[in-house]
């Protein structure tokens, strides 16, 4: 049988965030994260000097010095502050400003593409509900497979804002150039074949999009947008209309400045192995604001389905032995661990 508080976070994850706040409902006990004490004595999280990597030198002729910054960012940070990645700043505004009227759009036209309560992942809602003693996220989201077509759920893709799915489509074709730029760079900055990541992730790599709403909250200080996790992703590319996302760095909550037209690019744990432990796959949360509404579009780069990844060749010697397996579908297991407030990564150490 079901305990209470599980069934409880099913009742609420069948309702949507945005209509609690339209209805004037304060969080209850499953949306609180910690009490207020603890919450007063929390220190202000300062801004994170995220690394800046310019990827058009990427792609020049010299690109040497670029290339030494973005290995260092990935290992001190496991995060970089993409600019000049070659997507119109226009365009980027475009596919934010509809990704604000799908979720300005009444609940009764959203909740045509709702998911279940449980277990379905893709879809419009919250996520399917954590196990019990895991609080829930002051969110809501729309979850999309978006390469390779394949893969696509149509029944998911909304058909308002009518300009949507041609965006989409576009941004998706924007975000397999930025991967293959972005992968085969990573490669080149460890003296690697620049194809070597590219072929891990295989032909079928697949491109999820995820659309977050972050309604405003009431009492920001004890509820959290989204919970502490690291992505059981190769890696994922986040652009981000205001602050809020913060990253964990030496104990420490840090928050992720905003760059005018960046897309900021975060390591998943699947990058972590495939790089033996070289680049860093960081936790992270997002917190809520009292004031202001949040979105953002996260698009998450996984290995394709049933292909085996693992630490490449070259990144294993003698001075640096093998510190992970070969996995396959890591990503299932990952969430797994995630529904229970965990990180994975150790299931996938020697």
């Amino acid at each position: 049988m079901a305990s209470s508080s599980n069934t409880l976070a099913e009742v609420l994850l069948s309702r949507r965030v945005q209509e609690m706040v339209v209805n004037g409902e304060q969080p209850v006990s499953l949306y609180i994260c910690r009490d207020e004490k603890d919450a007063q004595n929390a220190p202000v999280s300062p801004l994170a000097p995220i690394p800046i990597i310019d990827l058009s030198l990427l792609s020049s002729s010299s690109t040497e010095e670029e290339l030494q910054k973005l290995k260092s960012a990935l290992c001190c940070w496991g995060c970089f502050q993409a600019i000049n990645h070659g997507i119109p700043s226009s365009f980027l505004d475009e596919i934010q400003q509809v990704t604000r009227e799908f979720f300005r759009q009444s609940m009764e036209e959203k909740k045509k593409y709702s998911k279940g309560v449980v277990e379905e992942m893709e879809g419009y809602g919250g996520d399917p509900s954590p196990e019990q003693g895991q609080f829930l996220d002051w969110q809501d989201r729309l979850l999309l497979t978006v390469y390779p077509h394949d893969l696509r759920v149509p029944k998911f893709w909304p058909q308002n804002p009518q300009s949507f799915s041609e965006i989409l489509e576009n941004y998706t074709c924007k975000m397999r150039m930025v991967t293959k730029l972005v992968s085969k760079s990573m490669a080149k900055s460890l003296h690697l074949e620049e194809n070597c990541f590219l072929e891990q992730f295989g032909e079928g790599a697949t491109l999820q999009a995820r659309f977050n709403h972050y309604p405003c909250c009431q009492s920001p200080d004890i509820v959290l947008g989204l919970k502490p996790h690291s992505d059981g992703t190769g890696y994922t590319i986040i652009l981000q209309d205001i602050e809020g996302l913060q990253i964990l760095q030496n104990q420490q909550w840090l928050t992720v400045p905003t760059v005018p037209s960046a897309l900021f690019i975060l390591m998943g744990d699947q990058m972590e192995i495939m790089t033996n432990g070289i680049f860093k796959s960081p936790v992270h949360r997002v917190i809520t604001n009292k004031e202001k509404v949040r979105t953002s579009i996260a698009v998450f780069y996984t290995p394709e389905k049933n292909k085996e990844i693992g630490p490449q060749d070259g990144l294993v010697n003698e001075e640096r032995p093998r510190l992970f397996k070969h996995v396959k579908d890591y990503e299932i297991i990952h969430w797994e661990h995630y529904q229970r407030g965990m990180r994975a990564l150790h299931t996938a150490q020697v």
